[in-house]
C-alpha cells in the first residue's frame, strides 16, 4: 500500500511538471523572435555636482481610455477617359454610400467628403518613326480620388459601415483612428496620479532616510497622449529556404505571401500607476510624468557655509 501510494505521488508530480512545462512554452510567433534584455538594469551613478545639488523623484501615471468616437477614412477612385466622367463616377459612388449609412442611423453631419486629386493617367505605345520603334508616352484617361470621413461610436458600427462599403466597391481604407471627448478630463486626472505617487515615493524615501524632510525646490510635468494605432507591434517570423540552387537564372522566382504579424499590444509605460487589465481591446493611452526636485541637504550644508565666511 505505501509504495503503491508513492508511485500515485510520483506520477502526479511528473504530471504537473509537464504541464507546466507546456504552458512555459505557450510564446506565440514572437516567442524567441526578438532580442530581450532579461537583466535589471541597476540605477546610473550621479556626478557629484547633481548629487549634491538636489534629489529627485519621479512619479508616473498611465490611464486608459475607452474611445469614444471613430473616425474612418476612405477613399473612393474613379478612372475613366475625361475628368468629368470620372467625377460622375465617384458622385454616384458617394451617394449610394451616403443614402446606405444614413439608412443605418450615422447622421449626415458624420459624413464628409475631401476631395484629393484628379491626374491624367499617361501609357506607353510603340511608334515607327525615321524607320525606328521608339515608345511615345500618350495621356490616356484620368484618375481621380475623393476621400469620405466618417465618424462612428464604436467598433460595431465601424464594422457594418466596412460592409456597406464593400458591397459597393469601395475597399481601400486609408485610416482608422480612434478619439475621446473625455481625453482633457483624463490628462487631469493622470496628472494627479503621477503627483501622488511622486509625492508618496518621496514620503516613503525621505522620511525614512532624513530627520528633516527637505524641501521641494522644482518640479517638472510631461503629459502625453498614445492612440492606438501607434501601439500595434509588427514582427518577422518566418522559416525560409536556406539553399536555392542557382539554375535557370533568368527564370523569375516567385515567393508564396508570408502573412504580416501585427498585433495589438498596448502601451507598456513601466509606471508607479498603470491599468490592472490586460490591453485586450484598443485604448487610448494617457500618460503623465511628473518629477520633485528636493533639495540636497548637501547643497543646504555649503550655502551655510558660505555664509558664514567672512566678508
Amino acid at each position: 500500500m505505501c509504495h503503491l501510494m508513492i508511485r500515485l505521488v510520483l506520477v502526479w508530480l511528473l504530471f504537473c511538471l509537464a504541464e507546466s512545462v507546456t504552458w512555459a512554452q505557450f510564446a506565440g510567433s514572437i516567442g524567441g523572435v526578438e532580442a530581450h534584455d532579461n537583466s535589471v538594469a541597476s540605477l546610473p551613478m550621479l556626478n557629484r555636482e547633481a548629487a549634491e545639488a538636489f534629489i529627485v523623484i519621479d512619479g508616473r501615471a498611465e490611464i486608459r481610455v475607452r474611445p469614444t468616437e471613430i473616425r474612418i477614412v476612405l477613399a473612393v477612385t474613379s478612372e475613366s477617359p475625361t475628368a468629368q466622367e470620372c467625377h460622375a463616377l465617384i458622385d454616384k459612388t458617394i451617394g449610394q454610400l451616403r443614402e446606405s449609412w444614413l439608412k443605418m442611423g450615422i447622421p449626415a453631419e458624420n459624413i464628409v467628403e475631401d476631395f484629393i486629386a484628379v491626374l491624367p493617367v499617361y501609357e506607353w505605345n510603340i511608334e515607327q518613326r525615321d524607320n525606328t520603334e521608339v515608345g511615345v508616352e500618350k495621356k490616356a484617361g484620368f484618375r481621380m480620388q475623393t476621400n469620405i470621413h466618417l465618424a462612428v461610436p464604436n467598433d460595431a458600427n465601424a464594422s457594418k459601415a466596412f460592409k456597406v462599403a464593400f458591397e459597393h466597391g469601395v475597399t481601400d481604407i486609408i485610416a482608422f483612428d480612434y478619439w475621446s471627448k473625455e481625453l482633457d478630463d483624463y490628462k487631469h486626472k493622470a496628472r494627479e496620479q503621477a503627483v501622488k505617487a511622486a509625492r508618496s515615493k518621496s514620503d516613503q524615501l525621505l522620511t525614512a532616510l532624513f530627520d528633516d524632510v527637505p524641501p521641494v525646490i522644482n518640479v517638472q510635468e510631461q503629459t502625453t497622449i498614445r492612440y492606438p494605432e501607434s501601439l500595434y507591434h509588427s514582427f518577422v517570423n518566418t522559416y525560409d529556404e536556406e539553399f536555392r540552387s542557382g539554375w535557370r537564372r533568368d527564370t523569375p522566382f516567385l515567393r508564396a505571401y508570408r502573412p504580416r504579424n501585427t498585433y495589438y499590444r498596448g502601451l507598456l509605460s513601466d509606471g508607479d500607476v498603470q491599468a490592472q487589465e490586460l490591453p485586450m481591446h484598443p485604448e487610448i493611452s494617457v500618460v503623465s510624468s511628473v518629477r520633485l526636485y528636493f533639495e540636497s541637504p548637501a547643497a543646504k550644508r555649503a550655502k551655510n557655509a558660505n555664509s558664514e565666511q567672512p566678508k
